[in-house]
């Protein structure tokens, strides 16, 4: 199987039972991620190992909205999963402030995203 992610950007849909999202997250050659929304900026790290990903990032409102998934202006997040194809990959996690609350993740690489 190919890896789990390659350097790129990627679309990313999320859920939690509070509510659901989507914005665009770049994975750099050199283990950091950014990106965001329409209401949050992102910034964290990723790796992985086989066919296994994880990322530790930190989201943070940058404009007045209603609440996010989690109902938090600024959150710490850790995800993880495996591949489901060789251009998505299925991801679950947490927030450190709401470890009660299931995130749900879907990547799919951006066609011609450097």
């Amino acid at each position: 199987m190919a890896a789990v992610i390659t350097p790129g950007k990627y679309s990313v849909w999320f859920k939690t039972p509070v509510g659901e999202g989507a914005g665009v997250v770049e994975f750099g050659p050199d283990g950091k991620l950014d990106g965001g929304d329409d209401t949050f900026a992102y910034a964290g790290h990723w790796t992985q190992q086989g066919e296994h990903f994880k990322a530790s990032l930190s989201a943070k409102r940058v404009v007045a909205a209603p609440p996010g998934v989690f109902g938090l202006d600024e959150i710490d997040i850790v995800v993880s999963g495996r591949s489901v194809d060789e251009t998505s990959t299925s991801c679950t996690g947490f927030a450190k402030q709401a470890p009660g609350l299931r995130l749900e993740v879907e990547l799919v690489r951006i066609v011609g995203g450097q």
